[in-house]
């Protein structure tokens, strides 16, 4: 299923525009991602300049560029069904709910190592870039593989670390020095906190026509009543308690980038990739037959994308299930 925002005049002409691909986390949700990936490096289709990744996300774009077919259906399969990797009762002992150190360990092993070679070669002339929040001041963070003075595994994790499941986030060497002059080195969370849906920086690096993966139904709108309830209660002294903060920001962060994709400048267009049906598996804590339903789900949307004449999705209609805004 396809959602595409764009101008009423053509968006897609005889020149070259920058292309860019938006790929959202979600935790395990992101098999669906690797779906879509998968049915695209079937047939060779990477036509981006610029890549961005929130989450597990970056995971799938690493996989990607790196040409590893299967590889991110794999560790999700896998790794995050271990009873290593998710346990809530090691939260009780001040211990990492989600295990990140165990599960980017395991990446390095041979049978799962990523060719980080490859995925280097391959970006070599373009963008990519991985969101983290930064815990000194809350802000997004763009981290390049390219540019970084961190390994690139490292880059990933810290896209990676959810609020409270990974406690104090991840540390990377400073990337400005005089961003941080009290210390080398920045912890980092998820991206998903400050940066969940990456549309309107891929907008501001140059990209005019984007494309984003979706890991969340067509009609998510991302407030929360039960949030707002919650709020109006645990915050009314003016002080919240962090689990809450980390939500609200999230949440606000989310809506904004829904209004750009709702309402985009008159010289993009935004092609949102969801799937034809509300996926099964969750952000932790999914069974294998729901990974394997919405890998299956990913692959489908994929390929079905790659069907569409020139790629151009305005052109496909009851057939693919697109809904032009």
């Amino acid at each position: 299923m396809y959602h595409s925002s764009a101008s009423s005049e053509s968006n897609v002409s005889a020149k070259k525009v920058k292309t860019a691909l938006v790929a959202e986390g979600g935790g395990q949700r992101g098999i669906f991602t690797a779906g879509v990936l998968d049915a695209w490096l079937e047939h060779d289709y990477d036509p981006f300049d610029i890549l961005i990744g929130t989450s597990a996300g970056s995971q799938n774009l690493t996989s990607f560029v790196s040409r590893q077919k299967g590889y991110a259906k794999r560790l999700i399969r896998g790794l995050t069904r271990h009873k290593q990797f998710f346990q809530v009762g090691r939260g009780l002992l001040g211990k990492h709910i989600v295990d990140l150190d165990w599960y980017f360990e395991k990446t390095k092993e041979a049978k799962r190592a990523l060719d980080l070679q490859t995925a280097m070669n391959n970006v070599e002339e373009r963008e990519i870039l991985f969101t983290a929040t930064n815990v000194r001041d809350r802000q997004a963070y763009f981290l390049s593989p390219k540019a970084s003075k961190n390994d690139w595994i490292e880059l990933i994790k810290a896209s990676s670390a959810l609020p409270l499941l990974y406690k104090q986030g991840v540390p990377l060497v400073a990337e400005d020095q005089r961003q941080n002059e009290a210390a080398n080195t920045d912890f980092y969370l998820d991206g998903g906190l400050a940066a969940p849906l990456p549309v309107t920086e891929a907008y501001k690096r140059g990209a005019r026509k984007i494309v984003v993966i979706r890991t969340v139904d067509k009609d998510f709108q991302a407030q929360s009543a039960w949030l707002q309830r919650l709020s109006a209660i645990m915050c009314a002294t003016g002080q919240c308690p962090k689990t809450i903060d980390y939500l609200l920001q999230h949440e606000k962060a989310y809506q904004k980038e829904l209004a750009f994709i709702n309402n985009p400048p008159d010289d993009v267009e935004i092609i949102q990739l969801f799937s034809n049906q509300k996926l099964k598996s969750k952000l932790l804590g999914s069974s294998n037959a729901e990974l394997k339903h919405d890998y299956a789900e990913g692959k489908y949307v994929g390929s079905s994308f790659l069907n569409a004449p020139e790629g151009n999705v305005d052109q496909v209609k009851s057939e693919l299930k697109i809904h032009a805004a």
